[in-house]
Protein backbone atom coordinates (compact mmCIF):
# COMPACT_ATOMS: atom_id res chain seq x y z
CA UNK A 1 0.00 0.00 0.00
CA UNK A 2 1.33 3.41 -0.96
CA UNK A 3 0.59 5.78 1.92
CA UNK A 4 0.90 9.51 2.24
CA UNK A 5 1.33 11.91 5.13
CA UNK A 6 -2.35 12.84 4.99
CA UNK A 7 -3.20 9.22 5.89
CA UNK A 8 -1.37 9.65 9.20
CA UNK A 9 -2.95 13.06 9.85
CA UNK A 10 -6.39 11.61 9.15
CA UNK A 11 -5.81 9.01 11.88
CA UNK A 12 -4.16 11.14 14.52
CA UNK A 13 -5.62 14.52 13.73
CA UNK A 14 -3.86 17.76 12.96
CA UNK A 15 -3.58 19.15 16.49
CA UNK A 16 0.07 19.96 17.13
CA UNK A 17 1.59 20.78 20.51
CA UNK A 18 4.00 23.66 19.92
CA UNK A 19 6.32 25.79 22.01
CA UNK A 20 7.57 29.33 21.52
CA UNK A 21 11.12 30.41 20.84
CA UNK A 22 11.32 32.24 24.19
CA UNK A 23 9.80 29.44 26.29
CA UNK A 24 12.16 28.39 29.11
CA UNK A 25 13.58 24.92 28.52
CA UNK A 26 12.15 23.63 31.80
CA UNK A 27 8.68 24.66 30.59
CA UNK A 28 9.36 22.93 27.28
CA UNK A 29 10.37 19.73 29.11
CA UNK A 30 7.19 19.95 31.18
CA UNK A 31 5.08 20.36 28.03
CA UNK A 32 6.68 17.31 26.40
CA UNK A 33 6.17 15.24 29.55
CA UNK A 34 2.55 16.37 30.08
CA UNK A 35 1.60 15.42 26.53
CA UNK A 36 3.79 12.29 26.44
CA UNK A 37 5.54 13.43 23.26
CA UNK A 38 9.19 13.39 22.25
CA UNK A 39 9.36 16.63 20.34
CA UNK A 40 7.52 19.80 19.43
CA UNK A 41 7.78 22.41 16.70
CA UNK A 42 9.09 25.77 17.88
CA UNK A 43 7.15 28.76 16.60
CA UNK A 44 8.49 32.29 16.34
CA UNK A 45 6.46 35.17 17.82
CA UNK A 46 4.81 35.67 14.41
CA UNK A 47 3.72 32.01 14.30
CA UNK A 48 6.28 30.80 11.76
CA UNK A 49 8.12 27.49 12.15
CA UNK A 50 11.53 28.29 13.65
CA UNK A 51 12.75 24.79 14.50
CA UNK A 52 12.05 21.72 16.53
CA UNK A 53 12.87 20.91 20.12
CA UNK A 54 13.20 17.29 21.20
CA UNK A 55 14.08 15.13 24.16
CA UNK A 56 17.41 14.49 22.46
CA UNK A 57 18.08 18.24 22.30
CA UNK A 58 17.21 18.67 25.97
CA UNK A 59 19.57 15.84 26.96
CA UNK A 60 22.34 17.35 24.82
CA UNK A 61 21.81 20.77 26.44
CA UNK A 62 21.85 19.19 29.90
CA UNK A 63 25.14 17.45 29.17
CA UNK A 64 26.68 20.71 27.92
CA UNK A 65 25.22 23.15 30.45
CA UNK A 66 24.45 21.06 33.52
CA UNK A 67 22.40 22.98 36.08
CA UNK A 68 22.55 26.11 33.93
CA UNK A 69 20.00 24.55 31.60
CA UNK A 70 17.30 26.50 33.45
CA UNK A 71 18.58 29.70 31.83
CA UNK A 72 18.07 28.37 28.30
CA UNK A 73 15.06 28.80 26.02
CA UNK A 74 13.65 26.64 23.24
CA UNK A 75 15.48 28.84 20.73
CA UNK A 76 18.81 28.03 22.41
CA UNK A 77 18.52 24.28 21.93
CA UNK A 78 16.15 23.77 19.00
CA UNK A 79 17.23 22.14 15.79
CA UNK A 80 16.91 24.75 13.07
CA UNK A 81 17.60 22.81 9.90
CA UNK A 82 14.79 20.28 10.00
CA UNK A 83 13.08 18.45 7.20
CA UNK A 84 9.43 19.25 6.61
CA UNK A 85 6.70 17.42 4.77
CA UNK A 86 3.62 18.23 2.75
CA UNK A 87 0.38 16.28 3.18
CA UNK A 88 0.87 14.62 -0.24
CA UNK A 89 4.41 13.39 0.50
CA UNK A 90 4.84 9.64 0.63
CA UNK A 91 5.51 7.94 3.96
CA UNK A 92 8.57 6.30 2.40
CA UNK A 93 10.06 9.69 1.53
CA UNK A 94 9.38 11.02 5.04
CA UNK A 95 11.00 7.95 6.61
CA UNK A 96 14.07 8.53 4.42
CA UNK A 97 14.23 12.19 5.47
CA UNK A 98 14.00 11.19 9.12
CA UNK A 99 16.77 8.64 8.72
CA UNK A 100 19.03 11.00 6.80
CA UNK A 101 18.54 13.94 9.18
CA UNK A 102 18.39 11.78 12.33
CA UNK A 103 15.14 13.49 13.37
CA UNK A 104 12.22 11.55 14.81
CA UNK A 105 9.68 14.29 14.07
CA UNK A 106 8.80 16.06 10.84
CA UNK A 107 6.50 19.09 10.79
CA UNK A 108 3.86 19.00 8.07
CA UNK A 109 3.48 22.30 6.22
CA UNK A 110 0.81 23.46 3.80
CA UNK A 111 0.83 26.91 2.23
CA UNK A 112 3.52 28.00 4.71
CA UNK A 113 1.46 26.96 7.73
CA UNK A 114 2.04 24.17 10.23
CA UNK A 115 -0.79 21.66 9.76
CA UNK A 116 0.54 18.58 11.55
CA UNK A 117 3.48 16.64 12.89
CA UNK A 118 4.57 13.14 11.89
CA UNK A 119 6.70 11.09 14.24
CA UNK A 120 8.65 7.91 13.60
CA UNK A 121 6.10 6.20 15.87
CA UNK A 122 3.28 7.31 13.57
CA UNK A 123 5.07 5.77 10.60
CA UNK A 124 5.78 2.50 12.40
CA UNK A 125 2.13 2.27 13.48
CA UNK A 126 0.83 2.88 9.95
CA UNK A 127 3.29 0.40 8.42
CA UNK A 128 2.31 -2.27 10.97
CA UNK A 129 -1.40 -1.71 10.29
CA UNK A 130 -0.81 -1.89 6.53
CA UNK A 131 1.23 -5.09 6.87
CA UNK A 132 -1.47 -6.71 9.00
CA UNK A 133 -4.19 -5.70 6.53
CA UNK A 134 -2.17 -6.99 3.58
CA UNK A 135 -1.49 -10.30 5.35
CA UNK A 136 -5.21 -10.70 6.03
CA UNK A 137 -6.09 -9.91 2.41
CA UNK A 138 -3.55 -12.46 1.17
CA UNK A 139 -4.87 -15.07 3.58
CA UNK A 140 -8.43 -14.36 2.43
CA UNK A 141 -7.32 -14.65 -1.19
CA UNK A 142 -5.55 -17.97 -0.65
CA UNK A 143 -8.40 -19.49 1.35
CA UNK A 144 -11.10 -18.05 -0.94
CA UNK A 145 -12.78 -16.14 1.85
CA UNK A 146 -14.49 -12.92 0.73
CA UNK A 147 -12.63 -12.76 -2.53
CA UNK A 148 -14.21 -12.94 -5.97
CA UNK A 149 -10.99 -14.01 -7.73
CA UNK A 150 -11.14 -17.49 -6.18
CA UNK A 151 -14.21 -19.42 -7.21
CA UNK A 152 -15.63 -22.13 -5.00
CA UNK A 153 -15.70 -25.69 -6.38
CA UNK A 154 -18.51 -26.33 -8.84
CA UNK A 155 -18.35 -22.85 -10.41
CA UNK A 156 -17.63 -22.42 -14.09
CA UNK A 157 -13.89 -22.71 -14.65
CA UNK A 158 -12.08 -19.40 -15.14
CA UNK A 159 -11.16 -18.17 -18.59
CA UNK A 160 -7.52 -18.97 -19.33
CA UNK A 161 -5.08 -16.14 -19.85
CA UNK A 162 -5.02 -14.82 -23.38
CA UNK A 163 -8.36 -16.34 -24.42
CA UNK A 164 -11.44 -14.19 -24.83
CA UNK A 165 -14.84 -15.31 -23.62
CA UNK A 166 -17.34 -15.94 -26.41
Amino acid sequence: MFSHVFHILAQKGSTVITVGTDDPILDVATTLAQHNIGGAPVLSPDGQLAGLVSEKGIVRALSQHGGDISTLTAQDIMTRDIPTAAPDDSIYDIACRMTWSRNRHVPVMEDGKLVGLVSIGDIVKLRAENAEQEAQELQDYVTGRDHAAVRPPGDISPVQCGKKES
